[in-house]
């Protein structure tokens, strides 16, 4: 695992209580929060042991299913 997948898992594991802190994503990894979750997403389901417990990893893998589909319900609406 690189040091930025770590800073990730981190950030997330800190704001998962409070709605993922969505504000500070770009600030901190010059990214979306659409980007950031779905790369989330990706390394919690490419490497199956990355040094959480089963119930963080699957509470992470809900809430950044959770952004995901909200992000692709606004998009859909637009249209």
């Amino acid at each position: 695992m690189t040091a930025e997948d770590q800073e990730f898992i981190d950030f997330a594991i800190k704001w998962l209580p409070f709605d993922g802190g969505d504000e500070y994503i770009l600030p901190q990894f010059g990214i979306t929060p659409y980007t950031f979750y779905l790369r989330l997403h990706t390394l919690l389901q490419s490497r199956p042991t990355i040094g959480l417990g089963l119930a963080a990893k699957l509470q992470l893998a809900e809430a950044c299913a959770t952004k995901l589909s909200q992000r692709r319900r606004r998009a859909s609406e637009l249209v």
